[in-house]
């Protein structure tokens, strides 16, 4: 028998008014023998709350709802799943984080922030002005990559994984609403959000001559790796 490392997965789907989506499948592509060959799978509670036991690592998860939604899932141990008719998010900032696995050196690991950044107002429909971050968003990306660390405790337990954190950019340029989109804990939520906190104020977005609140969110791909 071929045995495959699994991992169990929580988390909530919300429908488009944020609200919780009740009886919606979450599937695994992993399959068992104690399910005949089936994936593995389970479904939302009224609380639109979800527990899925026994999932692979780096797997693809089906969302059945009017139509099957594919989510590729990269060690996130939680996932807040949007239906595609929720508002989007505004901003989205992707990056990874290494690190060793057996810590033999001081000196501290090596980023890469990659972006690809859409602007939308809270009605998903594109602002007069879209928010902007001073120096660019690259420079944005520049202070993730240099604050962000990778947790020590992390590192011991060796969890490898993706971490999504959603965040609102206020009417003055603040940063707050802080959230996890997709999580694997061991500190490393918390090391995205220090990170972000560090920036300073944006530009908001402004819409028929107001601003407005705008969404946002930082993706990292925490990584170990062996000498």
């Amino acid at each position: 028998m071929i045995k495959k490392d699994t991992i169990n997965i929580r988390g909530v789907v919300l429908d488009a008014f944020n609200n919780p989506a009740k009886n919606i499948f979450v599937v695994s592509k992993n399959k068992e023998i104690k399910f005949y060959g089936l994936p593995i799978y389970t479904r939302t509670g009224n609380d639109g709350k979800f527990e899925l036991d026994g999932a692979l690592v780096t797997d693809t998860l089906e969302i059945w709802w009017r139509k099957k939604i594919s989510l590729i899932n990269n060690g996130s141990r939680y996932l807040e799943i949007r239906l595609p008719d929720a508002p989007a998010d505004s901003i989205k900032v992707s990056g990874s984080v290494t690190a060793n696995r057996t810590v033999k050196k001081k000196a501290p690991p090596t980023f890469k922030v990659l972006i690809n950044a859409t602007v939308m107002d809270y009605f998903g429909v594109s602002p007069t002005l879209v928010a902007s971050y001073p120096g660019g968003i690259e420079k944005f990306a520049g202070i993730i990559n240099e604050k962000l660390i990778y947790p020590k405790k992390a590192i011991e337990n060796n969890i490898e994984g993706e971490v999504e954190i959603g965040f609102s950019i206020e009417r003055d340029g603040s940063t707050g609403n802080f959230h996890v989109i997709k999580g694997m804990g061991y500190g490393c939520e918390e090391a995205v959000i220090d990170a972000i906190k560090m920036t300073c104020k944006w530009r908001p977005g402004i819409l028929n001559g107001m601003p407005i609140i705008t969404n946002s969110s930082v993706t990292i791909n925490f990584k170990l790796t062996d000498n």
